[in-house]
């Protein structure tokens, strides 16, 4: 297996480069690992007279490599200016146009990454005000359109008036690099998606059920409507808060 990590921060030992390292260090010792320091590449736009030779060294990388892990910090809220400048000069190379100008995904397509990024604030505050949200957005918009199947994600907090990665997230990282050198080679998980998704609609219905019997009493000859109103009404707003848990609540970075 062939690793690529692709760092777009400003410095090269920083505490963001400190967590790529160590899932760096957690993969096998067969593995092929090179790391990519974007601010060694003089990176610019293709014109049509002469394409970037520093796009052509990377690119030829990121086809040779099966797995791209992708490591940059967060600023201002969103994803670092050099991995930013990056994938806006390489958009081209990811991905190809159509006549339209619709993207489809290109000779990239389902090889795998994992995305990573740092900021100052604590894992509490970033849970509830979502900084690195939109990093990681950009990076999975950026790999969704080249068609790349995301592996993960991990965010290292707290970085504010410290030298060195934190401890905790240290593990985590190892962990990572536990999880994308085992990590199984099918990634259709539709059946399981279905059963889930039985799982949870059966579980509502059955709450459902019963708030409607112990509040309302509903279940008595002649109060149909009544109980389908009523029904419809506590499922879309368990469904709705269900949904909205797991795309936004639960998507938060700590």
């Amino acid at each position: 297996m062939r690793y690529l990590a692709i760092l777009g921060s400003h410095e090269r030992e920083g505490i963001t480069a400190g967590y790529l390292a160590a899932v760096l260090q957690a993969l096998p010792e067969d593995a092929t690992v090179e790391t990519v320091f974007l601010r060694d590449y003089d990176i610019y736009p293709d014109t049509k007279e002469q394409s970037c030779p520093a796009l052509d060294e990377l690119e030829a990388k990121m086809a040779a490599s099966d797995f791209w892990i992708l490591c940059a910090p967060t600023y201002w809220g969103g994803l670092s200016g050099v991995m930013k400048q990056f994938f806006d000069c390489m958009r081209f190379r990811l991905v190809r146009m159509n006549s339209v100008g619709d993207t489809l995904p290109g000779k990239y397509q389902n090889k795998h990454y994992l995305s990573m990024t740092t900021c100052f604030i604590s894992s509490t505050d970033n849970f509830f005000t979502g900084i690195t949200d939109q990093t990681f957005v950009t990076f999975d918009r950026v790999m969704t359109g080249a068609g790349l199947i995301k592996v993960g994600e991990f965010v290292g907090t707290g970085t504010w008036g410290t030298k060195a990665p934190r401890p905790e997230k240290l593990r985590e990282c190892t962990r990572w690099g536990h999880k994308i050198a085992d990590r199984p080679r099918k990634d259709d998980n539709t059946l399981k998606r279905y059963i889930l998704l039985f799982i949870m609609i059966a579980a509502m219905a059955l709450v459902t059920m019963g708030l409607q019997a112990w509040w309302l009493g509903v279940f008595a000859p002649g109060k149909f409507w009544i109980t389908y109103l009523s029904f419809v009404v506590i499922f879309y707003v368990l469904l709705a808060a269900l949904l909205h848990f797991f795309t936004f609540v639960r998507h938060r970075r700590r």
